[in-house]
C-alpha cells in the first residue's frame, strides 16, 4: 500500500492511498466466494451456482462492497503510517474499483494546526487593588434584612405605596368577553418592583384595600402572543388585601439569627471577607482571560472549521436553553450565529494555545481528578457512574482540567501590576470577555 500526504493548509491535509491490485483482487475474490455460498438462484442448488453466473448477477454489488471494505481496512493503516490525527474527515473520494487494477482513494481531513507559540510567561496585566467599602457591606446587610423581612397586615387606613405587597383578584376582558387565561385570585405582587405592567402599578399606588379598578392594556401588533397582538384588554382589578414589609432591626440579635455570629460587628466582618473573596475570584478570571486573549491576538493560525462549528453550536445551545419555545421560534439564528462566531473563533484558538502550552510544560491530569469529576457529573445528572465512563466524556473532562491548570500556570507567571481604574479602561479594549471585565470587580 502506498500513502501520500498533501498539505492543503495548516489545518487540512489530503491523504492519497493506493492499494495494489493483488490486494484488490483478493478482496473481490473473497466476496465473490462468499456470495457463491449464500446465493439462491433458481435452477441451482445452494452453493453450486457457477462463478460466472454469480459475477454476472452480483458484480456491481460485490465491487461496491469491496470498495467499502478496502477503505475501512486501509484507512486506519494509512493514518498510523503517516501519524496523522484527524479531527474530522471532510470528504472521501474513491476512484472506480476494477479487478486486476490498483485502487486509489483520497481522504481530506482536518488536523490540529501547528503554530509557533508566542512568549507566554510574564504577560503584563494591570488590575485595580481589591477594596471593600463600607457601602458595599451595608448593601449586603440590607439584602439580608430584605430576605428576613416579615409581611404584616396593614392595620391603618392608608393608601397603598411603593414597597407594599398587594393581594389581587383580576379578570381580563376582550370585546367584553372574559378571557379564561387572563384571570387570577389571590395574586400577590410587591409595588415598585416592576413585577407587573406599569399601567397596572400606577393604578394600584394610592388605592385602598377593597377598591375596584379598571385598566386598559394596549398590546402592540408585533406582540409575541398572537391572540393579544394589536388588541385592547380591559383588566378589572379588585384590591383584596395588602401587607407591609417590616424589616428586622439591624442589631446584634439580628446577627445571631443569620448564623453563628456573636454580634453585628462579627457579621459585618464576615460579609466584608466574603465580598473580598468574591472580588478576588472575579479578578483571577479577569487575569486568566486577559493573558489568554493577549496570546491569542499574537497567534495567526488557520483553525479547523469543524472545531469552530462545534463550539458555535454549543454557544447557541447555551444561549437558548432557557428560552421559551415562542421566543426560540422568533430568534434570528443567522444573526445569532454571526454575532457569536468571533467568540467561537477566539475560544477555539484559546483552547489550541492552552493545549500547546500544556504539552510544552508537561501539564497533565491525574486519573483521580478525572474520577472525581466523573462522580460529580454523575451525581448532578443523577445517572449511574459507569455510564459516565465513555471516551467522549473522559476526553472532555481531561481537556477542561488541563485547560484550567494551564490558565492557573499562566496567571502564576504573569506580571500583575495594580494600577488606577483609568489605566484599566485603556487596557481592556477588546482583549477581555465582557463577563469578566475588571470593572465587575468594583461593583
Amino acid at each position: 500500500m502506498e500513502v501520500k500526504v498533501e498539505k492543503i493548509s495548516p489545518a487540512r491535509c489530503k491523504l492519497e492511498v493506493t492499494i495494489p491490485k493483488e490486494k484488490v483482487d483478493a478482496e473481490i475474490g473473497s466476496l465473490y466466494r462468499m456470495m457463491q455460498k449464500k446465493a439462491k438462484i433458481k435452477g441451482f442448488r445452494p452453493g453450486k451456482v457457477p462463478m460466472s453466473v454469480v459475477k454476472s448477477l452480483y458484480r456491481n454489488e460485490i465491487l461496491n462492497q469491496a470498495l467499502s471494505n478496502l477503505i475501512e481496512k486501509t484507512y486506519p493503516e494509512a493514518l498510523k503510517e503517516t501519524q496523522l490525527l484527524p479531527i474530522k474527515e471532510t470528504s472521501i473520494q474513491p476512484e472506480t474499483i476494477r479487478e486486476g487494477k490498483v485502487f486509489k482513494y483520497a481522504v481530506t481531513i482536518e488536523v490540529l494546526p501547528e503554530f509557533e507559540l508566542p512568549e507566554y510567561k510574564g504577560v503584563s496585566v494591570k488590575v485595580t487593588p481589591i477594596e471593600v467599602t463600607d457601602e458595599e457591606v451595608e448593601k449586603e446587610l440590607n439584602a439580608l434584612r430584605e430576605t428576613h423581612a416579615e409581611l404584616k397586615k396593614i392595620e391603618e387606613q392608608r393608601p397603598l405605596k411603593v414597597g407594599d405587597y398587594v393581594i389581587l383578584d383580576f379578570q381580563g376582558y376582550m370585546d367584553e368577553t372574559p378571557l379564561q387565561d387572563f384571570k387570577a385570585t389571590d395574586y400577590m405582587v410587591e409595588l415598585g418592583k416592576k413585577q407587573i405592567n406599569e399601567d397596572i402599578e400606577k393604578k394600584l399606588i394610592g388605592a385602598s384595600i377593597g377598591d375596584k379598578k379598571v385598566v386598559k392594556l394596549h398590546y402592540p401588533k408585533d406582540y409575541q402572543n398572537e391572540k393579544m397582538a394589536g388588541k385592547e384588554i380591559e383588566l378589572h382589578l379588585f384590591v383584596k388585601d395588602a401587607k407591609e414589609k417590616v424589616l428586622p432591626d439591624l442589631d446584634d440579635e439580628f446577627a445571631k439569627t443569620i448564623g453563628d455570629y456573636q454580634n453585628l460587628e462579627a457579621l459585618k466582618k464576615d460579609l466584608k471577607e466574603r465580598i473580598k473573596l468574591r472580588k478576588e475570584k472575579i479578578r483571577d478570571e479577569y487575569i486568566k482571560n486577559y493573558v489568554l486573549n493577549s496570546l491569542a491576538e499574537k497567534v495567526d493560525v488557520e483553525l479547523p472549521e469543524s472545531l469552530v462549528e462545534e463550539e458555535l453550536k454549543s454557544m447557541i445551545e447555551r444561549a437558548t436553553q432557557f428560552t421559551t419555545p415562542e421566543v426560540r421560534a422568533s430568534l434570528d439564528l443567522d444573526k445569532l450565529r454571526k454575532d457569536l462566531y468571533p467568540d467561537a473563533v477566539l475560544k477555539v484558538k484559546g483552547q489550541l494555545i492552552l493545549s500547546a502550552i500544556a504539552k510544552k510544560e508537561n501539564i497533565d491530569v491525574e486519573e483521580q481528578e478525572v474520577e472525581e469529576e466523573l462522580k460529580l457529573l454523575a451525581d448532578n445528572l443523577k445517572v449511574p457512574l459507569e455510564k459516565m465512563h465513555t471516551p467522549y466524556v473522559i476526553t472532555r473532562i481531561k481537556t477542561r482540567i488541563v485547560g484550567e491548570k494551564t490558565l492557573v500556570f499562566l496567571k502564576e507567571h504573569a506580571n500583575i501590576k495594580e494600577v488606577s481604574r483609568e489605566e484599566i479602561n485603556k487596557q481592556e479594549k477588546k482583549t477581555v470577555r465582557e463577563d469578566v471585565k475588571q470593572n465587575e470587580v468594583e461593583k
